[in-house]
């Protein structure tokens, strides 16, 4: 888990929503969850509006756990991407992090268990 969307401007070409999406999983490897493939969604989407005023916003959905310091690598991760595919400044990003018991997780209809960091699994967990 996350599930990340991200908002850009209207008529961004398919390959640079494509590129976005791709380099955002792998960050979310490098510094959020650490061996947590399974859960990482990331999703891309056009909204009305222009850099700077609005755009783009970025929603992560998480359970609780994260250091700020893993959230931060993200942001910072983020930031080098969206500056690489839509030459966008970082003042112009809107990151917002919004964390949700476990219980209020599902997939395959069951809830996912509480968040441990990756130093905590046991080799059953991994």
């Amino acid at each position: 888990m996350p599930i990340i969307r991200i908002t850009v401007p209207e008529g961004t070409e398919l390959s640079k929503k494509d590129i976005i999406r791709t380099e955002i999983k792998s960050a979310v490897l490098r510094t959020l969850a650490p061996k947590e493939t399974k859960y990482d969604y990331v999703s891309v989407s056009e909204a009305h509006g222009v850099i700077g005023d609005g755009l783009p916003v970025v929603d992560v959905d998480l359970r609780p756990g994260r250091e700020a310091e893993r959230k931060k690598a993200l942001v910072d991760a983020i930031a080098r991407i969206l500056f690489d595919a839509l030459n966008v400044d970082s003042k112009d990003i809107y990151v917002l992090f919004r964390e949700n018991v476990a219980e209020n997780h599902y997939t395959g209809g069951s809830p996912l268990p509480e968040w441990k960091p990756a130093s905590h699994l046991d080799s059953s967990d991994q």
